[in-house]
């Protein structure tokens, strides 16, 4: 079978499996032939399942065969980050106590890919517990970017990035605490969709039997080598998810209006990656677009606060009981956070979120509806907001939770990777991220593009018309 990994798009795939142009099994065994030749350079699957992918391939092979396919996406191969409950499939979040552990059942995600057909083909790399901007863990080997080993591939979805960069896998399916969606997407070039928070199910995604943690924060969404890509699991999803509300969009047409920002918190672009930013937004308005430089009229200080506040108190949840005092709760943040990604905006602010009272929580979770309020009136008046992924490309592996020396200033390690990425997840609305180019080092640099809640795969589609001329 003659596939071009770089060229080949889910759809394509899809396509010719209903054509029969190959079957499952050809398919899956061309993706675990290009995991065993790239993976060794960039550590990005570090959990291969092959003789359950090419088990789960033959089945789909048959039921084509008997006419009882499941769907279109019956016998299509693809990797899932190791951030997800995946029955028979070791799933570890990247810690050390879990290394071993094979889940007896699936996440209502999960449950929803293997219903489609989905063949698993493994696991993709991600840092301890999924809670940083690289992908260092306890577990197995750090992942690395593909465009240069020395940096980071992004977190927490650095390994689903890579693998896609390296044409590994289709499709990957991400989750964004704080960025983690969209900063690998920068980091590796690709294309990633974080959704609308509430619209796909995440109370069940980690250990059996464990709470659900940050369940107001964290979202799930596709991540894919192009735009048109990300549509076809949100369509899985559609398909076998009640999801709370109609994601066509279908009320958001009209002329687009786009508002844009070069940065936020106060820290600039560096030189290399402001006039990529420049040069997108310029293509924007040569293509007749009504462009205007505003951001909504939010204190994204406060913002921030909110974040830190509401993440940093469901995150008890998930603690054990001995860790939930005042001096357990200390332990807790030093061990996840200082250790880790060291001071700044996003440790303390998490921090005061661990020991919030319930009062304390209640309030900023009715400041973050006042936020929706605030942002519904924006895109009344904007249909998208864009603003830049990350100050540079990604960062030297050398300097993950370490103080960044840059032209512009020294920052901590969160205050530089995490300042359009960390606050904005508060926003809850879709965000696309898709590459607009490279600096000169040849590094990807993207932008993220929000949308309505709710409007996911419009965003998608609008995607079309705001993409990059030249990548």
């Amino acid at each position: 079978m003659a596939l071009s990994p770089q060229s080949a798009s889910a759809h394509a795939l899809i396509r010719g499996l209903q054509e029969g142009q190959w079957t499952s099994v050809e398919l899956t065994e061309h993706f675990l032939s290009e995991i065993s030749k790239s993976n060794p350079k960039v550590h990005a699957v570090p959990i291969v399942v092959r003789e359950a992918a090419l088990a789960q391939a033959r089945a789909s092979d048959l039921r084509r065969k008997n006419g009882k396919v499941l769907g279109r996406f019956d016998g299509l191969p693809m990797t899932v980050k190791d951030a997800l409950r995946i029955r028979d499939l070791r799933s570890t979040w990247g810690l050390r106590m879990f290394r071993n552990y094979v889940p007896k059942s699936d996440s209502k995600i999960a449950e929803s890919l293997r219903k489609s057909g989905i063949v698993f083909l493994g696991r993709t790399a991600i840092p301890t517990a999924a809670l940083n901007y690289n992908c260092r863990n306890q577990v197995y080997a750090e992942c690395v970017n593909p465009f240069d080993s020395t940096r980071t591939p992004g977190g927490s979805s650095g390994g689903a990035a890579a693998a896609l960069a390296m044409g590994m896998t289709p499709l990957e399916l991400g989750s964004d605490l704080g960025g983690s969606i969209r900063y690998p997407s920068h980091c590796c070039g690709v294309y990633g969709l974080r959704t609308t928070d509430g619209l796909l199910p995440i109370d069940d995604i980690g250990p059996e039997g464990a709470g659900a943690a940050c369940r107001q924060m964290v979202a799930f969404g596709p991540m894919a080598r192009n735009r048109a890509d990300l549509d076809l699991l949100l369509e899985l999803f559609t398909e076998n998810l009640t999801l709370p509300r109609a994601i066509c969009g279908s009320e958001f047409g009209g002329k687009l209006k786009i508002a844009y920002a070069n940065d936020l918190m106060g820290i600039p672009l560096d030189s290399q990656s402001k006039p990529v930013f420049e040069s997108y937004i310029a293509q924007l308005r040569a293509k007749g677009f009504e462009v205007i430089e505003t951001k909504p009229p939010l204190d994204f200080d406060l913002v921030y606060q909110v974040w830190g506040t509401i993440v940093g108190f469901e995150f008890t949840n998930v603690l054990p009981k001995f860790l939930r005092t005042g001096l357990g709760k200390s332990f807790a943040a030093w061990w996840i956070l200082d250790r880790r990604v060291g001071r700044g905006p996003l440790s303390d602010h998490f921090k005061r979120g661990l020991h919030a009272s319930q009062t304390e929580y209640e309030k900023v979770c009715a400041q973050r509806a006042e936020i929706y309020r605030v942002l519904e009136r924006f895109f009344s008046e904007y249909s998208v907001w864009i603003l830049p992924t990350a100050p540079s490309a990604a960062f030297p592996l050398k300097l993950s939770g370490k103080e960044f020396i840059t032209e512009n200033g020294t920052f901590s390690y969160t205050q530089y990777v995490g300042p359009y990425i960390v606050p904005t997840t508060v926003l809850g609305t879709p965000v696309l991220s898709l590459p607009i180019g490279k600096d000169r080092n040849g590094m990807p640099i993207g932008a993220q593009i929000f949308g309505p809640r709710f409007a996911d795969r419009w965003l998608i589609d609008v995607g079309a018309k705001l993409e990059a001329t030249r990548v």
